[in-house]
């Protein structure tokens, strides 16, 4: 018992322990998984935000970089021709003018995203830089239009010396920009992109760690817990089924006993009363006939309660299973029940005994004992039928009556055991003991349909 006691208490912190892992683990699981969530969260909303605005900004001020150097050139072409109107100039200006504000909104887009010292530093650089590529613009645009008005050829060459001059300065401007767009601006935001994709692939692959190994703890933890829990339950089971084995058994010793004491002690009492009371008989005169008489209803009574002892003590620990045999004993019960209910008895035994244990016989004994009572109380059937075979390591015992039958459902909802069962037997009592020994007991009833009653007991 002690031992079983400490086993106990293994089982149970090693349960508590497993499902508190299972529950820390889950616990992180979520932690994890909430936490992994929040950093992809914010990496996207950065690049929603933030990163791909930078980019497109970068992008249309390149794309109004080039529009603007086309217009400059285009304007160059177009205002070269004589026959350029006035309206035609002004429209031609447009699409410079139209650039150069792209431009600008861009970088202040640019500028308003940036988040380090030096992204707005390299901002402030490109409007500089904007800004002297402009006033170039606008020189060029300047001279062009003012080549007309010169009347010397001298002078329209040395204007187009320095137009041609302030034009490579222009262009160089025009690249320098371009390039400074693309390296180390437009580098920086790629670097960047790339260094959160670096980082939201890195805590996907933690994650995924993670959760591979907690899956593969939780499954260990899970299948321990569920061993030490199906261990556990196997320790109640056998202790419950240990305490019942020891209280079946203690109970017939009980009823052995008590047996034995009613046979021995009170049997000899009685027939020593017997005896005594013949003696007076005989030492009563002729004219005592009254006397006589009543010692005579005195034996007569006596009789009868030295055979009721008899019986009791049968019922309380039949001894033909001892002495005869289960065969010849459940043959006993059909003569004695004959004798109280005068109905047709058959039985279909085996020729030889069942190689069963003694307490499997005393069980299958019972069961016979259980259910002839019954049926004597009952039933009131005309025929009843006991079948006994041995089959395979199991022993099957079936009894059938033809009696008014009843309710099981019913009767199951009653009381565990009898109120007028002095042994304590009962249908519940004996299902109990027969499930003890690992079989079952079936009954099937309906109103008026008789009864039949299976056992069915593994032989060990």
């Amino acid at each position: 018992m002690e031992q079983f006691r400490f086993s106990r208490r293994v089982l149970d912190w090693g349960v508590m322990l497993g499902f508190a892992g299972l529950l820390c683990l889950i616990i992180a699981i979520g932690l994890i998984g909430i936490r992994q969530i929040s950093v992809l969260n914010r990496i996207a909303v950065s690049l929603a935000r933030v990163d791909i605005p930078l980019q497109n900004a970068i992008f249309e001020m390149r794309i109004s970089n080039s529009r603007y150097w086309m217009a400059i050139r285009n304007y160059l072409s177009w205002r070269s021709t004589r026959y350029l109107e006035a309206a035609g100039i002004v429209q031609r200006q447009d699409p410079v003018s139209s650039a150069s504000k792209n431009f600008e909104q861009n970088l202040d887009e640019y500028l308003s995203l940036a988040v380090s010292q030096e992204e707005r530093q390299w901002g402030q650089t490109v409007r500089s830089s904007q800004e002297q590529l402009r006033k170039l613009g606008d020189n060029i645009i300047s001279l062009v239009d003012n080549m007309d008005r010169l009347a010397s050829s001298d002078e329209k060459a040395k204007s187009r010396q320095v137009l041609d001059r302030i034009q490579r300065e222009f262009e160089n401007k025009l690249f320098w920009i371009d390039a400074f767009l693309e390296n180390p601006i437009q580098r920086n935001i790629l670097q960047k992109l790339d260094q959160k994709l670096e980082v939201a692939e890195a805590g996907r692959r933690r994650a995924v760690t993670f959760l591979s190994w907690s899956l593969a703890v939780a499954i260990f933890l899970g299948l321990g817990t569920a061993y030490l829990t199906y261990r556990r339950m196997k320790h109640d089971q056998r202790h419950r089924e240990e305490l019942w084995r020891r209280f079946v058994t203690a109970q017939e010793e009980e009823r052995n006993n008590l047996s034995l004491q009613i046979h021995d002690e009170m049997g000899q009492d009685l027939s020593a009363l017997k005896i005594y009371l013949g003696l007076v008989e005989k030492e009563a005169s002729a004219d005592q006939a009254e006397s006589r008489d009543k010692i005579l209803k005195a034996k007569a009574i006596l009789d009868a309660l030295m055979n009721k002892t008899h019986n009791i003590s049968e019922i309380l620990r039949p001894p033909e299973i001892d002495e005869v045999g289960l065969l010849e004993s459940i043959n006993g019960l059909i003569v004695q029940n004959k004798e109280m209910t005068q109905a047709h008895y058959t039985s279909q035994l085996p020729s030889g005994e069942p190689t069963i244990s003694a307490q499997e016989k005393l069980v299958l004994y019972r069961a016979v004992q259980e259910a002839l009572t019954n049926i004597a109380k009952y039933s009131q059937a005309n025929n009843i039928d006991i079948l006994l075979r041995q089959d395979r390591g199991m022993v099957f015992l079936t009894i059938i009556d033809d009696g008014v039958g009843f309710d099981v459902e019913t009767e199951r909802e009653r009381p565990m055991r009898r109120k007028e069962d002095k042994l304590k037997l009962g249908l519940q009592g004996l299902k109990e003991r027969i499930e003890l020994l690992d079989g079952t007991l079936e009954i099937h009833s309906e109103r008026g349909r008789g009864t039949k009653l299976e056992v069915q007991l593994p032989v060990r």
